[in-house]
């Protein structure tokens, strides 16, 4: 007779228990089998195209010499040395103090000679440094031109004013009009009194002339002249002529400026023109 197996023996709960037991490790088995699979084909399903890779390979590169780069030491101009640079280099603070000092002065190094000068540092120090600085070019100045002499103003032509920039046909047929008026510019401020012309065009225009040669003027008395003369002195119009006339004949004569106070036309710009003119004695 066949004896009995012994898991027969074991109570119905515990058979129970065992079978489960083996049912479970069974199913984690496959599972397990199942995801090394699915992980297999998921790789391969991964793979990138070649265009792709290459940007990731590129990005890679990139990082990697970014982390390489980070602690390289540029050349640099040594008149301009900052805190960090002078740690990299291994530099104390009281060296670019030194320097800062210096550039205070006005000065700057240009030679590895002055920056061992200033700096005080010893040869192997410098020739350590040497690679790191960027030393700046020494500017070669040539000699200034030998100026044109200057030209006479009230002598210049309409082809002499043309060559200043800025005057053309127009403005330089303005000026010798004018000039032509006054019978010659007397001070530099009368050149300010032609019309349309700019303070920067004036300027220009002194660079190239001079008034150094102007006209002998005698004045003549305001409280003896007529309308008709005073209209012929440049500044002076028919109508101010006038009032002019008229003033003088109410206050039987004019000793200064300030009589004729009440003539709006009048300003402190046209009766400083007029001085050069006119005089009440």
């Amino acid at each position: 007779m066949t004896p009995p197996n012994s898991f027969y023996k074991f109570p119905k709960v515990q058979r129970s228990g065992v079978l489960w037991t083996l049912v479970l490790f069974g199913v984690l088995h496959l599972g397990i089998l199942f995801l090394s699979e699915w992980q297999s084909k998921l790789d391969q399903s991964l793979v990138l195209d070649e265009k792709t890779q290459q940007l990731v390979d590129s990005l890679k590169s990139n990082t990697s010499d970014a982390i390489a780069k980070k602690d390289t030491i540029y050349p640099f101009n040594p008149n301009y040395i900052t805190d960090f640079k002078a740690y990299q280099l291994g530099i104390s603070m009281k060296v670019v103090h030194s320097i800062r000092a210096y550039r205070a002065s006005h000065k700057y190094i240009q030679t590895i000679q002055d920056f061992q000068q200033v700096t005080g540092l010893p040869d192997e120090d410098v020739l350590r440094i040497r690679p790191y600085l960027k030393l700046p070019t020494l500017r070669v100045f040539k000699k200034a031109l030998k100026k044109q002499p200057k030209k006479e103003l009230n002598a210049a032509t309409m082809a002499d004013l043309q060559k200043v920039y800025g005057i053309g046909q127009v403005f330089a047929q303005r000026i010798v009009d004018f000039r032509n008026q006054l019978d010659g510019f007397l001070v530099v401020d009368q050149l300010g009194d032609v019309w349309g012309l700019k303070h920067e065009t004036q300027q220009r225009i002194w660079e190239h002339f001079k008034l150094d040669s102007i006209p002998e003027v005698k004045k003549q008395n305001i409280n003896h002249m007529t309308i008709a003369q005073l209209s012929e002195l440049p500044y002076i119009s028919a109508s101010l002529a006038s009032r002019i006339v008229a003033t003088r004949t109410q206050q039987d004569s004019l000793t200064t400026w300030d009589d004729l106070a009440a003539i709006e036309q009048l300003d402190s710009i046209k009766k400083a023109r007029l001085s050069l003119y006119l005089l009440f004695n």
